[in-house]
């Protein structure tokens, strides 16, 4: 799936994701269901790996030339 982004779009995703990451961190460490924590952690990290292909794209976007 390709999604295409405004780029304030992407930031204001790169924003809500990075605002979930502490909430599942809390949630990750008082929970104490096995298969939710894992559950939790697989989300954290999709958030983290959403965030760097963000800064990526971001990244990718800015070094572009000019035309």
């Amino acid at each position: 799936m390709h999604v295409d982004l405004t780029t304030e779009e992407a930031a204001t995703l790169k924003e809500l994701l990075n605002d979930c990451i502490p909430d599942l961190k809390r949630e990750i460490a008082r929970t104490e269901n096995h298969q939710f924590r894992h559950e939790l952690v697989q989300r954290e990290e999709l958030c983290e790996r959403l965030i760097a292909r963000l800064d990526s794209d971001a990244a990718r976007t800015s070094n572009a030339p000019a035309l």
